[in-house]
């Protein structure tokens, strides 16, 4: 699979992140919600350590995950574009 689009944008916070990414040979757009464990509040060591086993556990760091379709990619595009214009 050859990746045709490969984004990641940071919340305003710094906490979290979207990762999008289009591969393509493939009509869906994959978009992955990222935590970096840190919050507007100091992070303890027992949360931080739950953060690294989740990892270590799963193998991956994003919170999860969803597909979309060509046809929920171009209903998304309209809504972002509705809150840019507000």
């Amino acid at each position: 699979m050859k990746e045709q689009i490969k984004e990641f944008i940071l919340c305003s916070c710094g906490a979290e992140g979207i990762y999008i990414v289009k591969y393509k040979d493939e009509g869906e757009t994959y978009l992955s919600m990222f935590s970096r464990g840190i919050n507007p509040v100091k992070t303890s060591f027992s949360q931080k350590l739950r953060y690294i086993w989740k990892l270590i556990k799963t193998g991956s760091p994003y919170e999860d995950e969803m597909v979309l379709s060509q046809k929920d990619v171009k209903k998304l595009i309209v809504v972002l574009q509705k809150c840019k214009n507000k």
